[in-house]
């Protein structure tokens, strides 16, 4: 939006679309249609003036006076009073919101808006259900997780007890000729979806729709097809997020070098590896980032931490993508072992023990793209266009000038003692607490700052929500 008061009308506009989907669910029964005007002349919101207003809004349009009176008049406390009386018309307990593409749609700036909205909406009749993603999902210090919202973690291991029967209960609803296809394949794209239903679904519709020759080609194709889609996904966060797109780049080169050592682990071995482990020192709050990053584009999963050794070692365990295992033959001995049947076979030993125990840079060709990781330049600060290089200083787009790589890299080095606003106090419990906050960079490392800062002693709520606050400020000013 390109508005007087964005902030506002993204309000309006979400709250409206709200108010819409549930007029639209209680009409959803046809005895039930009457309801709506029930409800639009109890709250004074009109199915017709909201959509008019949406409209609108959505194509960034001058709004008339009643529109604006309109978008003025939409409160938190009105949306949860049409949500109220459409529980109770429906016959009903409570009411449950799913804003599962929010996160994964909306700009950083109106995500943190957004969230705002879920944390106020939310009541005792009100549960509102929202998807949040570990790389870019960034926090406002007002919405606090764990405290306003409950974590439900969805996503199922491939090694889980349960994985096989859940998948294939899934897909029996979906096909009814399940049964029907072999069951190498049936094995195999189940362990390529890794973990994701939809994606299995999807995978076997393909595979029974895909022309080929044998069903070795036909499924080499499904999962090369949907590796790319991940793939794609992934660097797509580096124009979202164009910060990021040094993580992103660096990323996809260790995630192939995990591969290359799972393939390595498993060459003429009479168990199957799946698993790599990094020694946890390793994950500095920039590096933690990047796999939250391949966490959040299902390009890896986070298996938790585990200690090995004496002296005894944290490694923090992650399985790559399992299409990408797939497409580079790492589960079978020697390119010539990755036939269907082999491959299947190989999929049903025995796992090993411990995971391939590797530092971190090791999965790169060069060292260097670990130890010099960091956040990207920001666009440009009138019009947002991306930069074309490091060494450009003025916008292509709108030809404003852009902040040099030397201030830029002189923000991240600052020391948070040498930052003004911070009390003593602050700063030596920041100090003591919090030992991996030390400069700006990885204060913006951090997904959710003030949650990080509530965990040191003496912190809460609003205390942890105004070093953040001054802490961002700092780095406005800086880079204006």
């Amino acid at each position: 939006m390109s508005r007087a008061s964005p902030p506002d009308e993204f309000h309006a506009w979400a709250l409206g679309l709200i108010v819409l989907a549930t007029y639209e669910s209680v009409s959803y029964k046809p005895e039930q249609i009457a309801l709506v005007a029930t409800l639009e002349s109890k709250v004074g919101l009109s199915r017709a003036n909201l959509e008019t207003l949406v409209s609108a809004l959505e194509r960034n349009q001058p709004l008339s006076t009643e529109q604006a009176t309109l978008s003025r008049e939409i409160s938190v406390s009105k949306v949860q009073q049409v949500l109220d009386l459409a529980c109770s018309v429906s016959k009903r307990k409570r009411t449950v919101l799913f804003l599962d593409d929010a996160a994964l749609t909306l700009t950083p700036t109106y995500l943190i808006e957004f969230l705002d909205i879920v944390r106020a909406l939310k009541s005792a009749t009100i549960a509102p259900k929202a998807s949040v993603y570990p790389g870019t999902t960034e926090y406002s210090p007002r919405f606090h997780a764990g405290q306003d919202s409950t974590a439900v973690f969805v996503w199922l291991s491939v090694e889980a007890d349960e994985y096989q029967s859940d998948m294939d209960q899934i897909a029996r609803c979906r096909f009814s000729d399940f049964e029907q296809i072999p069951q190498d394949v049936i094995e195999l794209l189940r362990f390529a979806a890794f973990g994701i239903p939809r994606a299995y679904l999807t995978m076997l519709q393909s595979y029974k729709e895909r022309p080929a020759k044998t069903s070795q080609q036909t499924l080499n194709q499904v999962v090369e097809a949907h590796l790319n889609a991940r793939l794609a996904e992934f660097r797509s966060i580096a124009k979202k997020v164009p910060k990021f797109c040094e993580l992103i780049s660096v990323g996809e080169t260790v995630l192939n070098g995990m591969v290359r050592a799972i393939k390595a682990s498993n060459t003429d071995s009479t168990v199957v590896q799946l698993l790599v482990g990094i020694p946890k020192e390793d994950l500095t709050e920039i590096t933690k980032r990047m796999f939250q990053l391949l966490i959040e584009a299902g390009l890896i999963f986070d298996a938790k931490e585990v200690k090995h050794g004496t002296p005894e070692r944290i490694y923090q365990r992650y399985i790559p993508h399992s299409a990408a295992i797939l497409q580079s033959r790492a589960l079978t001995s020697g390119d010539a072992g990755g036939t269907l049947k082999n491959t299947a076979e190989a999929l049903r030993r025995k796992r090993a023990k411990h995971p391939v125990r590797r530092k971190l840079e090791k999965f790169v060709d060069d060292a260097n793209l670990i130890h010099k990781l960091d956040l990207s330049l920001p666009p440009c600060p009138s019009c947002a266009a991306p930069r074309v290089s490091d060494e450009q200083k003025f916008c292509t787009n709108c030809g404003a000038q852009l902040i040099s790589l030397s201030t830029f890299d002189n923000c991240l080095s600052v020391s948070i003692e040498e930052v003004p606003g911070l009390t003593q106090w602050q700063i030596q419990t920041i100090q003591k607490e919090l030992p991996r906050l030390r400069t700006i960079r990885d204060y913006l490392a951090m997904q959710d700052p003030a949650a990080e800062l509530r965990t040191a002693y003496g912190f809460g709520l609003r205390r942890s929500a105004r070093i953040a606050d001054v802490l961002q400020a700092f780095v406005d000013d800086f880079l204006s």
